[in-house]
Order: structure tokens, then C-alpha cells, then sequence
């Protein structure tokens, strides 16, 4: 079964014009039903006056003036106007005109008029007759000698009424229809645009789904539709820069892949040579004591490259726990010296450590010993006949390390990306002897991070590189 679609567009289209028409029959109706009220209280108040006065007379005429030229008079204006008028006495007899018949059926007065009348109110009603239009009836009391003596009733047909309030509801319904048609050419004027901003958002959707995360909307923050294109912009924007991100770190981890698997080769190589040399007898027996060394040398750079990827698993998944102790930061940074000093003298390099005996630490010693071993062996890496000076510095709740180098230093693009977990420096600038793996810097900014602390780096390009490190002191037991 095929479903049709009814556009947006229509189906706004279709929203505003029935709200449009059903506002303006409301209005039509009661602009009708006001203008009818208003035009029958007006007659009301017309007839009601025109009684009043010819009440005031007939009060001062006495039963044998009822012919009157005075109410002949009144009857020739009121007739101009089409409004009609007798007067009856307290029987409900007609005595102007002088027929002293009682009144017709169509003007008898109800039990509660007559009761009214007789207490001196004016009585006004709608009156439907048998040959004309709907008549406008007005009962005024007449009273003599402070008794009620009868009434003046006057009576107009509503036709005219009826054709001012037909003329008004012409108008009405031209004005209405007028403004609908105006208003519906602007709400499809309205409805067009805000379709084709949907649309915009659609093709822009459609372009993302094919991964072109590079597409953007014109934002107009009016509305709803703009702050959504704001947010689908923000959206691209991070998918964009994920993207490149994904780029960039599947770069490095297939660089990464290639050059473990490169370095691991090395090694395995020469252990699967030497250990075939030894079993077979190829190498001499004076030489076995030095193989042995090597193929140990060799397992143990493994061993490393291994542990090392291991670890960074396990600090990069809060695996691990620190155990904080307080140490003195110049037995510490000698301890690392003595442990490097025979590398640092295989580059030509010269290890110095420059703090006071007062130095305190408050870290992870293990834990610190990892960070700043990588560090050092980062620095040696990178100098060659320089100097390597390890300092620190108390102050006011924490310890400020630095680890300078004389080395070849590093450009801004190089500073910016040493943290990440893949990156390796460009290996036409510098031996493989360390940093094989290309993660150590990474498990420094990862521990520094679990300890509370800041690391950061400068560097100028042949001239050194130099890491400050920032432990808190004291423990935060709050």
C-alpha cells in the first residue's frame, strides 16, 4: 500500500488558513451580533425618548382631548420616520387613535409587561407579526393624579435594522475576506521560507551521512530553526574535528605499527641468529659469553617495548593506584643520575642535579621514577655532547622540577604533539637507541595528570628543550 505524503508545506498552508477562517467567522459573527444589539438598544432608546415626551402632554390633556392636533402632530413626525404609536388606557382600550378597541393580538401585552407597565417601567420587547417584519415595541405608563392611567405604545419595523446590519456584514465580510487573502499570501510567503530552511537542514543531513563533515548553515538564532542550525553547525564541527583527530591518530598508529615492528625485528633477528650460532656451533666458544650478553640486551629492549604499551593500557584505563609517600628531592634525582649517567656518557653528555637538601616530594615514588627515567632518556636522546640538568624547587604547597636540556630542541609542531600516545619524532634527526615505542611522554602526562600536577614543555629549535613539572605537596584531605 502506497502512503501519500502531505508536505510541510501544505500542511501549514492549510494550519494558518483554517485558523485564519474560522478567527474571522468569529469575528464576523460577533461584529453582526454587536451591531444588532447596539442598532435595537438604539431604536430602544429612540422610541423610549419619543414616549417620554408624548407622555409629558397626554399627562396634561384631559379624555376629551385625546384628538388632539398635538398628537397628530407627533404621529405626521413619527411617520416620517416609520414609527407608529397609540395610547391606551388602564383597560388596554385604544384611545388615540379614538377606536376604543382593545389592543390587536400581535401588540397584547404578557401578564409580567402589564405588571411592569402598571408599576411605571418601561417595557421594550421584539414583537414577530403575522404580515410584517419583526417590530421594535416600546411601552411607556402613563399616570395621572399619581395613578396609572393607561400607555403609549410605539412600534418601528426592524427592516431598516436589518439592512443597516446587512450593509455592516458586507463590509465586514469584504474586509475579512480581503484580509485573509493577504494573510495567506504572506503566511505561504513565511511557509516557503521555513521549508526551505528544512530543506537547507535536509541536504546538509544527507551530506553528512555521506561524510562530508566540512558542510554548515547559515545561522539565524530568531528562532527555533536557527538555533537548531547552530547546534547541527556545532555537531559538524566536532564530527570534523573527530574526523581529522581519527586521521591523524590512524596515521600514527600505523607509523607506531611500523616501527615496532621494525624495532622488534632488529632484536628478534639477532636473537634467532645467535641463538642458531650457538646451537650449531658457529660461533666460537670464546665468543659465547658475549652472545649470551647480546641475546640478554636484546630480550630485555623486547621486554620493553612490551611493557611499555602494557602499562600505558593500564594508566590510560585508571587501572592503577597510586601510594603516596614524602621523599627528599635531592637523593631522588641522584638516584636517577647514577641510573643514566652511563648513557648520558655514551651521547658525550653531562647529567647535573641542582636542588637543596631541604626539597621535599610528596608522590608515588616508583611512579615518579618512571616519569622522570623517560623524560631524561628523552633529553639524552635529543643531545649529544650537552648538558642534562635536573633541578627542583619548593614553593608554596607544591614542588617545581625542571629537566633542561642543551639539545636540538623542537618547533611549535613538534612541542604540541610530544603528549600524544603515537608520536615520534622525525628519526632522521636522532638515533633509536630510546624511545622506541614513541608512548613514553604520554604515560608521563598520564601519571603527572593522576598525581595531581601539571607538566609542561618549551622548547627552541637547536637550541634545548626544557619540562616543568608541578607536584602539590601537601595532601588534600577534604
Amino acid at each position: 500500500m502506497i502512503k501519500m505524503k502531505f508536505k510541510y508545506f501544505y500542511q501549514l498552508f492549510l494550519t494558518q488558513f483554517v485558523i485564519l477562517f474560522i478567527a474571522c467567522l468569529m469575528i464576523g459573527l460577533l461584529i453582526s451580533h454587536f451591531m444588532k444589539d447596539y442598532l435595537y438598544e438604539t431604536q430602544v432608546e429612540d422610541l423610549t425618548a419619543y414616549g417620554e415626551e408624548i407622555a409629558k402632554d397626554v399627562q396634561n390633556m384631559s379624555d376629551r382631548e385625546t384628538g388632539s392636533p398635538i398628537l397628530q402632530t407627533y404621529q405626521q413626525i413619527l411617520g416620517v420616520k416609520n414609527i407608529h404609536y397609540v395610547i391606551f388606557d388602564d383597560t388596554a382600550a385604544i384611545v388615540y387613535p379614538q377606536t376604543h378597541r382593545p389592543l390587536p393580538p400581535d401588540f397584547h401585552l404578557k401578564t409580567d409587561e402589564w405588571k411592569e407597565l402598571q408599576e411605571g417601567k418601561t417595557v421594550s420587547t421584539l414583537v414577530d407579526t403575522r404580515f410584517t417584519d419583526q417590530l421594535t415595541r416600546v411601552s411607556i405608563p402613563i399616570e395621572k393624579n399619581g395613578e396609572f392611567a393607561g400607555g403609549i405604545m410605539l412600534t418601528s419595523p426592524i427592516s431598516g435594522t436589518e439592512k443597516v446590519i446587512g450593509k455592516i456584514n458586507w463590509y465586514v465580510f469584504y474586509t475579512i475576506l480581503i484580509s485573509i487573502t493577504i494573510a495567506l499570501i504572506l503566511s505561504a510567503i513565511i511557509a516557503k521560507l521555513q521549508v526551505n530552511r528544512f530543506r537547507k537542514l535536509s541536504s546538509a543531513t544527507k551530506e553528512v551521512i555521506k561524510g562530508n563533515y566540512s558542510v554548515r548553515l547559515k545561522e539565524n538564532p530568531i528562532d527555533e530553526i536557527g538555533a537548531l542550525a547552530g547546534d547541527f553547525n556545532k555537531m559538524t564541527q566536532t564530527l570534523e574535528e573527530s574526523a581529522i583527530e581519527i586521521e591523524r591518530q590512524e596515521k600514527r598508529r600505523r607509523q607506531f605499527i611500523a616501527d615496532v615492528s621494525h624495532e622488534m625485528r632488529t632484536p628478534l633477528t639477532t636473537i634467532s641468529g645467535l641463538t642458531e650460532g650457538l646451537v650449531n656451533d658457529i660461533i666460537p666458544k670464546s665468543e659465547t659469553d658475549r652472545c649470551i650478553a647480546l641475546i640478554d640486551t636484546e630480550a630485555r629492549r623486547l621486554a620493553r617495548l612490551v611493557n611499555e604499551n602494557l602499562d600505558y593500557e593500564r594508566i590510560r584505563s585508571n587501572q592503577i593506584q597510586l601510594h603516596k609517600t614524602t621523599f627528599a628531592a635531592h637523593e631522588f634525582l641522584a638516584i636517577i643520575k647514577d641510573q643514566l649517567q652511563l648513557t648520558a656518557e655514551n651521547r658525550g653528555d653531562q647529567i647535573i642535579v641542582d636542588t637543596r637538601d631541604s626539597v621535599q616530594i610528596f608522590a608515588d615514588y616508583d611512579r615518579l621514577m618512571q616519569v622522570f627515567i623517560n623524560i631524561v632518556k628523552n633529553s639524552i636522546q635529543f643531545t649529544e655532547n650537552g648538558t642534562i640538568t635536573l633541578s627542583a624547587r619548593q614553593e608554596y604547597k607544591e614542588t617545581i622540577f625542571e629537566i633542561s636540556d642543551t639539545g636540538i630542541g623542537m618547533d611549535e609542531s613538534e612541542v604540541e604533539q610530544i603528549w600524544d600516545r603515537f608520536y615520534k619524532a622525525d628519526m632522521s634527526r636522532t638515533s633509536t637507541k630510546f624511545g622506541e615505542s614513541g608512548i613514553g611522554l604520554s604515560i608521563v602526562k598520564q601519571l603527572i595528570s593522576y598525581h595531581d600536577g601539571e607538566v609542561s614543555v618549551h622548547s627552541v629549535a637547536g637550541e634545548g628543550t626544557t619540562f616543568t613539572i608541578k607536584l602539590p605537596f601537601f595532601v588534600d584531605n577534604e
